[in-house]
């Protein structure tokens, strides 16, 4: 049974960590990447953990402003409440201060850790349940010279992953290149996705995706701008490929708004983007009302963030697509977890000790 425990403290850090090589996608490239970790204790001294990895480009928010965020505006609400009212939590956040899902999300994620170490059960449990044992995983492979592209993708093809996602959106004969090189190699053993992170205007996608669309693509993401839902709702019409929303949904709302207009045929949901597991699963279950897939997508997160997206993902029927899980933890110089997840046969399942299942190794 369970016997109530109070927040008793919230610590926020801010851990900068290199990347092995650039990492450039159509909206930015950076060398190093800022994450956030928070810790929050409870009164009678259980620790969670929450980890998330903003790019500013991309979400709109950045590792030191978040810190703030948690400290000025978040942190003061939670001191004292049940870690378990999470519906009541997540309004109060809401209330303190509009959007900064990163910052929510770090706090979402810690609190899924305390409640499951508090209960002695993994966060799937807190979930549902195991709906499956493992998750296919994708590899992307950012913007780079054709040849370093194709390098990397056999790494992570020799290891058993069949998804290989594409950065493209900045240099359209490259990207048409590689994708071909790649189905010329590899045949129908493989998936291919690509992914535009925004990068082209709508005349520019009709013109560039109807060449790609012949090399038999699994999906088209996020193709043209976050905002410009008609132009999604378009291309979603005219092209044969599924179109994958990502950018474009950064909240339930939008989910809603996507949904409604079918301006996806798949929706990739990213915890850190969305505020956290809790709204994520709101937006899978209104996703699935619908008939709509979804896939998980990775901030570069390392492995707490990444241990969130996986607990996420065994609990949740409608991940269809393979998922982009494990790109921050091989991507960095170092992790904050040991041991780390395997990627061996393109799979990934979660640890099964209490909470996230991971031993934090933070110095």
């Amino acid at each position: 049974m369970y016997a109530k425990d109070k927040i008793k403290n919230i610590k926020t850090d801010v851990i900068k960590v290199p990347l092995k090589k650039t990492w450039k996608i159509s909206l930015y490239s950076a060398g190093v990447r800022y994450h956030i970790v928070v810790q929050i204790e409870t009164e009678n001294g259980i620790k969670g953990y929450g980890e998330v990895s903003p790019s500013p480009a991309f979400m709109g928010e950045e590792a030191r402003i978040i810190k703030n965020v948690i400290d000025q505006f978040l942190a003061p609400q939670l001191i004292g409440s049940d870690p378990f009212d999470m519906e009541l939590i997540h309004s109060q956040m809401d209330k303190a201060i509009q959007g900064n899902g990163a910052a929510k999300a770090a706090i979402d994620i810690a609190l899924y850790d305390l409640q499951g170490k508090i209960l002695d059960i993994p966060v799937y449990m807190l979930l549902g349940g195991k709906y499956r044992s493992e998750i296919p995983l994708t590899w992307v492979v950012s913007i780079q010279d054709i040849n370093s592209a194709l390098e990397e993708a056999e790494r992570f093809i020799k290891i058993g992953i069949k998804t290989i996602k594409i950065k493209i959106g900045t240099d359209p004969k490259r990207d048409i290149a590689l994708i071909e090189e790649l189905r010329n190699r590899y045949g129908n053993t493989i998936n291919i996705r690509v992914d535009a992170n925004q990068g082209y205007r709508v005349d520019e996608a009709v013109r560039v995706l109807d060449k790609m669309e012949s090399f038999d693509l699994d999906a088209i993401e996020q193709p043209v701008a976050a905002w410009d839902l008609e132009g999604m709702q378009y291309l979603a019409n005219s092209l044969k490929t599924p179109i994958m929303a990502d950018e474009s949904v950064f909240s339930l709302e939008d989910a809603y708004k996507v949904i409604k207009m079918r301006a996806a045929d798949i929706i990739n949901i990213k915890i850190g983007k969305v505020g956290g597991i809790y709204p994520a699963k709101k937006i899978a279950a209104i996703a699935q009302a619908a008939n709509i897939p979804i896939t998980i997508g990775s901030n570069l997160e390392l492995g707490i963030g990444s241990a969130a997206s996986i607990h996420f993902g065994i609990s949740t029927k409608n991940v269809l697509y393979p998922c982009d899980l494990m790109i921050g933890p091989d991507l960095h110089e170092f992790d904050f977890i040991d041991p780390s997840f395997s990627m061996e046969g393109g799979i990934v399942q979660p640890f099964d000790a209490p909470g996230l299942g991971v031993k934090v190794n933070i110095k």
